[in-house]
């Protein structure tokens, strides 16, 4: 529990209403609470606010008369996520007790920190390192010489192969696997033979990789996710590919190996990149885009093949039009061909005045039906 003015100071905010209202906890505007505070950032919200039970408001100045009791600030998003987090820290801590669950198997060279905690059936093989704070979850395998960091979360179930490295304050969500030999082959008479995949995937510090990702091992270098990126669930990333830190990934995209996505990057669900071709930084790639070539810095694309956002809100925009175009063009079409067999008939008729079979024509050598001088 606490104040909303202890809370306004928590996040920096002006309070406006009464500074010792008691807020026992947060809640959405669709499911308020009596004493817990949301947050309102958009104007054509206001409407969910009329007749709640609502403790306090969360949000920006020129909205914040629509509320008795409020915190102004600038990002009231940000600042509620700083709010849920006190709130959660006073629940006390969610993790599993320090230590190796009886029924996990770990090699003995392996080395474990005692703060880190290693769930059931887990299997941890040689040369592992696992690093202070670290949850390595139930039925999770980590590969020989595999290191994760301080503070890291591997949930259930998560398969990392050999030589893998993760930084520190990394989590990696259910059934992802990491490390997996990437898609390589050479194409022979006898059938495709395998490209050995001997990189390592390299995940920096404060990276979250969703439920059931894919990401290979490169195939001669390293794959890297670099700190600070966010990947949604069902991602594959595919060997050698870098994406850059601070970017976001939606689910199901998939990136070509040997690709290289930028820094601060936005790539939307679905979306699906060439190999080998480079993302330049703060770019935005809308949902269900299809990438075949570099982006310059700072592109704004959608589409398949992927274009200019504007241009392809107009080609867009025409395909709506297209069964109106269609019935224009059919009637098009009737016109011209009517216009067609009219010229034919015109046609005929000009050759059969030229050919001097029309009404009225001369006889050849003379006058009209005037037989020549001198002939009977």
């Amino acid at each position: 529990m606490a104040t909303l003015g202890q809370l306004a100071e928590l996040v920096g905010g002006t309070l406006r209403g009464n500074a010792e209202l008691s807020i026992n906890g947060f809640c959405s505007l669709e499911n308020p609470s009596p004493g817990c505070i949301a947050y309102l950032e958009r104007g054509k919200d206001s409407a969910k606010l009329s007749d709640i039970m609502l403790g306090a408001l969360l949000t920006t100045d020129n909205l914040a008369h629509l509320f008795p009791d409020v915190i102004i600030v600038g990002n009231p998003r940000l600042a509620f996520v700083d709010i849920m987090d006190h709130f959660l820290a006073q629940q006390g801590p969610q993790r599993p007790p320090a230590g190796i669950h009886e029924t996990a198997v770990v090699d003995s060279s392996a080395q474990i920190d005692p703060s880190a905690s290693v769930g059931p059936n887990a299997v941890i093989m040689g040369g592992c390192k696992v690093g202070a704070n670290s949850i390595i979850g139930a039925g999770a395998y980590l590969g020989r010489d595999v290191s994760v960091g301080d503070d890291c979360f591997l949930h259930a179930n998560v398969s990392v192969y050999s030589r893998t490295l993760i930084g520190n304050k990394v989590e990696i969500n259910a059934g992802a696997v990491i490390g997996s030999p990437g898609f390589g082959y050479v194409a022979t008479k006898e059938g495709h033979k395998d490209f050995p995949q001997v990189g390592r995937v390299v995940i920096e510090d404060n990276v979250r990789i969703g439920a059931n990702c894919c990401i290979d091992r490169g195939a001669l270098d390293e794959t890297v996710i670099h700190t600070g990126t966010k990947v949604d669930n069902l991602v594959q990333i595919a060997h050698g590919v870098r994406v850059g830190s601070h970017s976001i990934v939606a689910a199901q995209t998939g990136i070509s190996g040997g690709t290289r996505i930028g820094n601060w990057c936005v790539i939307g669900g679905q979306a699906g990149f060439q190999g080998h071709i480079s993302v330049g930084d703060q770019s935005i790639v809308a949902a269900q885009s299809g990438v075949f070539s570099d982006l310059p810095f700072q592109s704004k694309v959608s589409g398949y093949p992927a274009k200019p956002h504007a241009q392809s809100l107009k080609v867009l925009a025409l395909t709506f039009k297209l069964p109106e175009l269609m019935e224009k063009l059919k009637s098009q079409e009737i016109e011209l061909e009517m216009m067609r067999g009219e010229l034919q008939a015109l046609s005929r008729r000009l050759r059969d005045l030229e050919g001097g079979n029309g009404p009225g024509s001369k006889a050849p050598g003379g006058g009209a039906g005037i037989t020549p001088k001198g002939q009977a």
